[in-house]
């Protein structure tokens, strides 16, 4: 990939069916970040599971980042317990700090407020800069265990069998205004 100037417009849209095999690309370069960090470099790839971007697709649950002809960066939601959870949100990383990831995250919300849903929900890492303190700065909060439904907290376990040690994980929520 040539470096983009960072004047190129870019926009977000729903995903195409033909466009779903080019977001493992983007979610494997935006992921190589994460063995960047001490603490996080011997935990296991864990990636999107095969089928799950297909059938989101059909539900109109994924999101692309588009700038001229490339894809930079994309979003996956599901539903789960009262809420659309972001189940993924990957934008890669010559394409950072540019707003894409947050406007993914509007995407996510508008999708919850269409659906006429109060919240979405996301896991992921406690400290890692841009995961929890970057939710958290676009509204969202994290969840102590009292307050999670049950499919976030079996989620969180699901992630811990993967590999994903909770203790580093988080529960977050931001509520909709419908």
């Amino acid at each position: 990939m040539t470096e983009t100037p960072p004047e190129t417009p870019w926009t977000v849209r729903l995903a195409r069916a033909d466009e779903l095999p080019a977001l493992e690309r983007i979610e494997r370069e935006a992921g190589a970040r994460f063995a960047e960090i001490p603490a996080l470099a011997d935990l296991p790839d864990v990636m999107t599971p095969a089928g799950a971007l297909p059938v989101a697709l059909g539900r109109e649950q994924v999101w692309v980042a588009v700038a001229g002809d490339e894809l930079v960066g994309f979003a996956y939601a599901d539903l789960l317990d009262d809420a659309v959870h972001l189940e993924e949100l990957d934008v890669l990383p010559a394409w950072g700090r540019r707003g894409i990831g947050a406007a993914l995250v509007d995407a996510v919300v508008a999708d919850a407020r269409g659906r006429g849903l109060l919240a979405v929900t996301l896991t992921t890492f406690r400290d890692v800069p841009w995961n929890a303190p970057y939710y958290a700065r676009l509204g969202f909060r994290v969840l102590p265990e009292g307050e999670m439904g049950a499919g976030l907290a079996a989620l969180l376990d699901h992630e811990e069998r993967r590999g994903l040690p909770r203790a580093l994980r988080v529960a977050m929520r931001r509520e909709v205004r419908v």
